[in-house]
């Protein structure tokens, strides 16, 4: 639900449709000497993603040979427009911004990786990635839903040549961007300070992407109040303005039929009323360029280049008045050297710092900054991957940094600024799965976590989950050492499951099974892609009948301690719909008569799975298997297949028994696009599967089975779906469906997905 407003808000940057002015009488004298030309002033509007057009204005300027004297810009414009200003060529804007990875910058995709694994398990079957805090008694959530670090990369690496300028009029071409202060209601002009904030600051949609702070100002997109900046650029020094705005279509009655869709609409109409103003401001000597975009909306930035080429075409149909201003060939090429700046490409420092945290031990962050050390040289491609690698770290809404100090003793500072919703974060979540007609199964989960309890980062979590599968857990994560690679973690777990019984495929019985049990964990983390943990469980067991066949046993309370090993090794790009990465899973328990346990016995159990991306579909294979190595095992820990994830066509549970193997391949195709933005698309799928469970409870013995299954599935805003038709050779068929968190199925599939 979340995501389509966010996409909704993005395209509030779109601008009312006006008609262009163009300059009628321009001297056709270019000038002898840039003293004697008026001096031209460049005023580039917002408008998202439609912003890349602006590019394509700068080429064709380019290629008529017209110097600019200073520029201002509001947000794609002040991105577009500081990164010219800061000596970069159009056509090296072109290839930095096309080749910008928006999936990840603006749709937080690919960012998985990153995460430390503690944080990747913990969040690895969220539907969602919502994350509210707790401020005086009451929820809060973050100042914007997109997380802007990723684009806080992008706008450094654009304008990294700048990083010790502080005054915009030092700039290649001086520079001015426009962001609006929502404290004070009034247009902020940025002159000074440190260019990639000013940019992202006039970036600042409100309510998606969080503001920026600047001393005792709150500053937010600069499109409220001056989409385009025309007095601005003719205050900083224009004789003669260029400016360039987008228009699209204006919407027919049944494009504003929702509350969503008027709201848009009336935003749009006040950035648009503001922009009209400045376009009508524009003198006879001035040059408007006013650029067509179609269908292009702010939010569409996987379509920068049509955007590109857009502008290009409407700067051409203005070539007449655009030549006009043009200089010799050797005077443009005199400027053009004129702005080059001095690159850096390599730089070595003396010392690293970290500043801004409050709960978050400074040692722990310098341990995780990998790309960069003092005395050894590194780009400044390495400083945005450690700002990276702090970000993933998940304690901070933003991280930064400066070079500063004499060249011989040069200082890196990181600094970071903690969420400001903390320390106590919630998270909620809900899923439904239907087995044929066996009605709809719902889970509900809240879970709350405080953080940094300790300086080694000790983390106390509660979960509350109720529906089908109760839950209440509470756990002390608490590392051991600075760098967070040991730990120890306490916990203490009642659930309460129904889970179904069958006999050769009739559900015989309906069962309450409990288990409540402490259980004390040591583990290693291997960097960010694996884990293991050895613990000691200890706890009760039972089960009891809800409805059944008469006779049937009972299960009454017993004692059970055991060991359990596990491992698990994951490089997934997502969890429910993954298009690559491997993930490993294996378990070892081992119960005897300890601290006066009633049971002994051992299992063993793996899984695993790869997927790979083919031209945007999926492609996925997984095997695995498991057996009860000695003893009888209680129902807590049956050996279980079946389930829309685990066998489609099968129940979950449906088939149990004391050894078991399955392999399978699925592909899905990706169908269409919801929003590509977000990785949101739906898919088709194929999927072909065999198992076998021996020494079943029922008694049966199917031998292998063959399951192929047709899916319809996907991410959307609401959670990942799945709608599944499976037929297994023993002559099981059923439509079965899932949405948002997985409801588990008893097996260590339900780790896949």
């Amino acid at each position: 639900m979340i995501k389509p407003i966010l996409l909704g808000l993005l395209t509030a940057a779109l601008l009312a449709p006006v008609p262009a002015r163009t300059a009628e009488d321009v001297s056709d004298d270019p000038g002898d000497s840039a003293s004697e030309r008026p001096r031209i002033g460049l005023v580039l509007g917002g408008g998202g993603a439609k912003g890349a057009a602006h590019i394509g204005v700068l080429q064709v300027l380019d290629d008529l040979r017209v110097p600019i004297d200073c520029i201002a810009g509001t947000s794609m414009g002040a991105l577009v427009g500081a990164t010219y200003a800061a000596g970069k060529t159009p056509d090296e804007i072109e290839r930095a911004v096309t080749g910008i990875e928006w999936t990840q910058a603006v749709g937080g995709q690919q960012n998985r990786d990153r995460k430390p694994i503690n944080l990747k398990l913990s969040d690895s079957i969220y539907s969602n990635s919502l994350e509210f805090g707790l401020q005086n008694g009451s929820l809060t959530t973050p100042a914007g839903f997109i997380q802007t670090q990723d684009i806080e990369d992008v706008i450094w690496r654009l304008v990294s040549d700048t990083d010790e300028v502080s005054d915009f009029d030092d700039l290649p071409i001086p520079f001015r961007a426009v962001a609006t202060d929502v404290l004070a209601g009034e247009m902020v002009v940025m002159g000074d300070g440190s260019l990639p904030v000013a940019m992202r600051a006039s970036m600042a949609l409100p309510g998606i992407f969080a503001p920026v702070h600047a001393d005792d100002r709150i500053l937010i997109d600069g499109g409220m109040l001056r989409n385009l900046p025309v007095d601005v650029g003719r205050e900083l020094c224009a004789d003669i303005v260029i400016a360039v705005w987008m228009t699209t279509p204006p919407k027919q009655p049944e494009d504003v039929t929702t509350a969503l869709a008027i709201f848009d609409r009336s935003y749009k109409l006040m950035i648009g009323a503001n922009q009209k103003a400045q376009i009508e401001s524009l003198a006879e000597t001035d040059i408007g360029i006013d650029v067509p975009m179609g269908d292009i909306e702010s939010g569409d930035f996987l379509r920068v280049g049509e955007a590109i080429a857009l502008g290009k075409q409407a700067a051409e149909s203005s070539k007449a008045a655009l030549r006009k201003l043009a200089v010799s060939e050797e005077e443009y090429a005199a400027w053009r050297q004129s702005i080059q700046p001095e690159s850096i490409e390599k730089f070595a420092v003396a010392q690293i710092t970290v500043t801004g945290n409050e709960r978050v031990n400074a040692e722990y962050i310098l341990e995780n900054i990998r790309s960069i050390q003092p005395g050894v040289e590194f780009t400044s491609a390495d400083l945005t991957t450690g700002a990276e690698n702090i970000f993933a770290l998940g304690d901070f809404e933003r991280v930064s940094f400066q070079i500063h100090g004499p060249a011989h003793e040069q200082t890196v500072e990181f600094q970071v600024t903690e969420k400001s919703w903390g320390p106590d974060f919630f998270r909620f979540d809900f899923g439904l799965a239907a087995q044929g007609s066996a009605g709809l199964e719902a889970i509900l989960r809240a879970e709350h976590q405080r953080s940094w309890i300790n300086s080694r980062g000790g983390r106390w979590q509660n979960t509350f989950q109720f529906g089908e599968q109760t839950l209440l857990r509470s756990d002390f994560y608490q590392p051991i050492d600075i760098q967070q690679q040991y730990f120890v973690q306490p916990i203490v777990v009642f659930e309460n499951n129904i889970e179904d019984v069958y006999l050769d495929g009739e559900r015989i019985a309906k069962y309450f099974v409990r288990q409540v049990y402490s259980q004390l964990d040591v583990g290693m983390n291997i960097g960010t892609r694996a884990q293991i943990r050895l613990g000691l469980r200890h706890g009760l067991e039972q089960a009891s009948i809800d409805t059944g066949l008469p006779g049937l046993p009972e299960l009454e309370q017993r004692r059970d301690t055991n060991l359990q090993l596990r491992a698990v090794y994951d490089t997934r790009n997502s969890v429910g719909l993954p298009t690559r990465g491997t993930l490993f899973h294996a378990r070892y328990v081992e119960s005897e008569d300890w601290l006066g346990s009633e049971l002994e016995y051992s299992i063993a159990e793996g899984v695993l799975a790869r997927a790979f991306n083919f031209s945007g579909n999926s492609f996925n294979y997984f095997i695995g298997g498991g057996a009860v190595l000695d003893g009888e095992v209680p129902i807590t820990q049956d050996i279980e297949l079946g389930g829309i994830r685990t066998f489609p066509g099968l129940r979950p549970g449906e088939l149990r028994g004391n050894e078991y193997w399955f392999a399978g391949t699925r592909y899905a195709w990706r169908l269409a696009d919801v929003q590509p933005l977000f990785g949101q698309a739906v898919y088709g799928g194929l999927r072909l599967q065999a198992g076998r469970v021996n020494d079943r409870f029922d008694g049966i013995d199917d031998g292998t089975l063959i399951g192929l299954s047709a899916s319809l599935s996907g991410n959307v805003a609401i959670g990942n779906f799945l709608l599944s038709l499976g037929y297994v050779n023993n002559g099981s068929l059923r439509l079965q469906f899932s949405l948002g968190r997985p409801v588990a199925e008893g097996s260590m599939l339900d780790e896949i997905q």
